[in-house]
């Protein structure tokens, strides 16, 4: 590890040591409640300043004690995106999209299985003494796929490309003031801000936020820094990519060539991994888990996780911009039974916030079902005879099964519900469909409590798929955000929590455990609390055949 990685972790130490602490206990408590056992949890939270990277390292040895062979092509299949996929990151925001932004470009910083983080372009977050102002210490001697090294200029136009129109992650940079963002060298980035925000690494860790060359526009052949380089693309089918022999993590990726594939149907995904047509899918069904678990011809690979499952109602379209509809369907949700049906138990109860066990997450009880109190709230909002349409769909494992069973519960409260199944590719596309639909399901995987308000809470956020739009509730996260000590960051969070609980349009029903599969002979894959198929990462993969 090189001086600047030990300086990065020691910071992280002192930063997050009472979040990690916590979060390990937290980690594990998840991974029991889906059905696994503690010892199985990954390790974290050593005071050790290398921890992050040494957890990771033992993660993957003890699974895979044999040193990794070099050579061939690492084929995985997704739910695809359609005409929609691309690797421009300011677009995409299917899965099959994440996984190439990963793995084509670098973010500043990794996120752990253990959701530690470790410096991947940035070295060193460094703040002033309010935390208005970010000094960013880039890693040395990166290389671009054409050569060209990497500057702080190619930061500094990441940054402010993200604030342009419909870029998926604009709020990242909302409280980044974009004009004053200067080079204080060639790998130093300073980033002022408008209000000050004490984690703002945490708003640049999700796939969106990869870092991009200086003056890119065209994204039909992408340049990146990462594991693998572009070499050919048909949107809605697959895309090849392959080894970067300059990368700046030595040694790595050990596969030469990776293919990404598009398969919107489930058991068709698991045929071709049966069959070995692919080597790993991601998003295994949650019943062919367990069944393949039994058979234990293939590897599931079954992460805990904050992710989630839920249920969105628009609160600004009837019924639901009525908030006695929205705790009334709340109430009307039976969720082990939703968990038992559609998730085959691969997750716990949620209580309708989204975060489980992550800082800051505030621990209010999972809401009972109650059939004649959400009657009584229907009836109080003016509401009879109730017919809605729940907009589902097969990109997610589960949606469709839950969907279909959150419809007979209604029926209980006199509410009837039509399901309409949408195109799996259209439903994550915001071209399309996604976000502007009044009641339907989403999916969620989470790194931190504040990204997340960030993304699908504040009123400009791309990802507002409730429709929650409040100036006032905008500041109060961004203050969360700001919040100088870890008591007044819980205080001000649980308040923006409160608020979702009294007034929100989520029914967030599930915490879900990540779950996909692999063959036998692939190795080095640590199933991640993070992302599916370890975070996307596929520059620790080889195969073993």
């Amino acid at each position: 590890m090189s001086e600047r990685d030990q300086r990065f972790f020691e910071r992280e130490v002192s930063r997050r040591r009472f979040l990690a602490i916590s979060g390990a206990a937290s980690l594990a408590g998840l991974l029991a409640a889906c059905g696994g056992s503690d010892s199985e949890a990954p390790a974290v939270g050593s005071s050790d300043a290398t921890s992050t990277e040494a957890a990771s390292t033992a993660a993957a040895t003890s699974v895979d004690a044999a040193a990794p062979k070099p050579g061939g092509r690492l084929r995985i299949a997704h739910v695809g995106g359609g005409d929609a996929e691309t690797f421009d990151p300011g677009r995409g925001s299917n899965f099959i999209d994440a996984s190439r932004y990963f793995n084509v470009y670098d973010p500043l910083t990794r996120v752990n299985p253990d959701f530690t983080t470790s410096p991947a372009l940035a070295l060193e977050w460094t703040p002033n003494a309010d935390s208005t102002e970010w000094q960013v210490s880039l890693r040395p001697d990166v290389t671009w796929h054409d050569g060209s090294p990497l500057t702080a200029n190619d930061v500094i136009y990441t940054l402010r490309s993200m604030a342009n129109e419909g870029h998926v992650s604009a709020s990242s940079v909302a409280n980044v003031n974009l004009d004053g963002l200067k080079a204080a060298d060639d790998l130093t980035v300073v980033i002022p801000l408008k209000s000050s925000n004490a984690r703002l690494l945490d708003s640049f860790l999700q796939q969106n936020t990869v870092i991009i060359k200086d003056g890119t526009t065209d994204f039909s052949k992408p340049v990146g820094t990462g594991p693998f380089m572009f070499q050919e693309f048909t949107p809605g089918k697959s895309s090849l990519c392959v080894k970067n022999p300059n990368y700046w993590d030595p040694g790595k990726p050990y596969v030469d060539e990776w293919e990404d594939i598009s398969i919107d149907d489930p058991a068709a995904r698991l045929k071709a991994l049966q069959g070995g047509e692919v080597d790993m899918i991601s998003q295994l069904g949650f019943v062919e888990a367990k069944g393949e678990e039994q058979k234990g011809e293939i590897q599931v690979l079954a992460a805990p996780s904050p992710s989630v499952q839920v249920f969105i109602m628009a609160t600004d379209k009837p019924p639901f911009d009525n908030p006695k509809v929205r705790q009334a369907f709340r109430l009307a949700c039976d969720r082990q039974a939703l968990i038992d049906v559609a998730l085959a138990g691969y997750a716990s109860p949620g209580n309708d916030l989204a975060g489980t066990k992550l800082p800051f997450f505030l621990d209010a009880p999972v809401p009972t079902r109650d059939v004649e109190a959400a009657k009584a709230l229907l009836a109080e909002a003016g509401v009879t005879n109730l017919e809605v349409t729940l907009q589902t769909s097969d990109v997610v494992p589960g949606f469709v099964e839950a969907a279909t069973l959150f419809a007979e519960q209604l029926k209980e409260i006199g509410v009837t519900a039509t399901i309409k199944k949408e195109d799996a590719g259209a439903y994550f596309d915001t071209a399309r469909i996604y976000t502007k639909m009044d009641f339907c399901q989403s999916f969620w995987t989470l790194s931190s409590i504040g990204l997340w308000y960030e993304q699908a809470l504040l009123s400009d956020a791309v990802w507002n798929e409730t429709h929650y739009r409040d100036p006032a509730y905008d500041e109060l996260i961004r203050s969360a955000q700001g919040a100088p000590t870890e008591a007044e960051s819980a205080d001000l969070w649980t308040q923006v929590q409160q608020r979702q609980l009294d007034e929100g349009g989520y029914i967030v029903w599930a915490n879900q455990a990540l779950v996909d599969g692999a063959a036998s002979y692939v190795k080095g894959v640590v199933p991640s609390a993070f992302f599916n198929l370890g975070g996307w990462n596929y520059r620790d993969v080889w195969l073993d055949k």
